[in-house]
């Protein structure tokens, strides 16, 4: 079982009305044993959050940590911040154009807009795929001396099979000349919560 609801919460700031986190709890096909994978989709979200507040989170963590043990299932939170006026907004526009194109199925219009508009924090995840945790140091170290030039890793997130360095943006060029093996994610979620329930799987 990982737990990352502590070391995530620092990375939370809700500094004006209508600010949220977007946190998803997902069923991954590779997660489940393999006798139920051939009627399963790569990857089926069970519920969805706009997380407004530390207290919103931590009022329903009982509930989200429960779905994940009886869905065999993980938590993720993007630690990139959006506004429920900005979405809004998007969403005006979307739906005019959606209708104008003759679609009345709205269906999935609020997440198609959250994951198209810009978001309010620039962080990238460094996902490092390794349980070596002097690989991962050794990383944040080559990360703070690129360009610009100062402390850009934030937060090191443990995953299943490895971390998430939470940074700001830095030079990905020079860093995948570097580490070329070694996926840079402008815009996923990091891993919230994984469940005991998956262990045996």
């Amino acid at each position: 079982m990982i737990n990352n609801l502590e070391i995530i919460k620092p990375l939370l700031n809700f500094e004006s009305k209508g600010d949220f986190y977007m946190l998803y709890v997902l069923k991954r096909k590779k997660d489940q044993p393999e006798d139920e994978r051939d009627n399963h989709q790569s990857v089926r979200t069970i519920k969805t959050y706009c997380i407004e507040s530390i207290e919103h989170l931590e009022r329903r963590w009982s509930e989200i940590q429960d779905l994940c043990e009886m869905f065999k299932a993980r938590a993720y939170i993007h630690v990139q911040k959006q506004n429920h006026l900005d979405v809004s907004l998007n969403m005006m526009v979307a739906l005019a154009q959606r209708i104008q194109d003759g679609n009345p199925n709205q269906k999935g219009l609020f997440d198609s807009v959250v994951g198209q508009i810009k978001t309010h924090e620039k962080r990238w995840i460094v996902d490092i795929d390794t349980t070596d945790p002097d690989f991962a140091y050794e990383v944040a170290d080559f990360i703070k001396d690129l360009k610009p030039v100062g402390f850009k890793v934030e937060k090191v997130i443990p995953t299943k099979n490895g971390r998430h360095l939470i940074t700001s943006r830095f030079d990905a060029k020079t860093f995948s000349e570097k580490y070329p093996d070694i996926d840079i994610q402008r815009k996923n979620p990091t891993l919230l919560y994984y469940p005991n329930s998956l262990e045996n799987c």
